[in-house]
């Protein structure tokens, strides 16, 4: 028998009539660059770092380009502005949960450190080069050997062990959003 985990999505009107319409809902690229518009390069390359790895944790159905965020409770699952805050019980193998810090890392196409230490030693050579930050390198079509250390040291991220969910420290991701997973929906104004 598989356990369940309660989890929370914050989702928009038009995905939640739809997911109850269909019974079930994935996430497509186009949605993700309608949502973010200019900015949407910049979430795309960490999403596809995310989805590149995820899979290998928890198989991504073919018709799923990218997941749907979740968390543990209903406030961490706020994204802002209006929506429907959505509470599942979820199948645990579904769900991929990750270090909310380190993604947050990620988003931000910074280099996640080994410690301090590592940490200064890398800021050191982008200073030397005369680069200001990680997300010049990764949107850059230079730097090679800095972009794959950058990339390799988000390796790290999918290090995280179950157990229980706690969204100060863990993040959740699905593939698919299921309307027999819903106990709850509450409209967000």
């Amino acid at each position: 028998m598989s356990t369940e985990v309660e989890i929370w999505t914050q989702q928009s009107r038009k995905v939640k009539n739809l997911l109850f319409k269909e019974e079930r809902v994935t996430v497509k690229k186009r949605y993700i660059k309608q949502k973010y518009g200019s900015e949407a390069e910049i979430f795309l390359k960490a999403y596809d770092f995310f989805v590149k790895k995820a899979k290998k944790i928890v198989a991504k159905p073919k018709d799923a380009e990218y997941p749907f965020w979740a968390a543990a409770d209903p406030e961490n699952a706020l994204s802002g502005g209006e929506g429907f805050l959505i509470k599942l019980q979820v199948p645990k193998e579904k769900i991929i949960f990750f270090d909310k810090k380190k993604w947050n890392q990620i988003l931000n196409l910074s280099y996640i450190a080994e410690n301090k230490k590592d940490l200064y030693q890398h800021q050191d050579i982008l200073e030397k080069m005369g680069i200001a930050d990680d997300s010049e390198v990764m949107l850059s079509p230079h730097y090679p050997v800095l972009k794959n250390k950058i990339k390799q040291s988000w390796q790290k991220f999918f290090q995280v062990e179950y157990d229980g969910f706690n969204s100060k420290i863990k993040g959740a991701a699905v593939w698919e959003l299921r309307s027999s997973w819903v106990e709850e929906v509450i409209e967000n104004k």
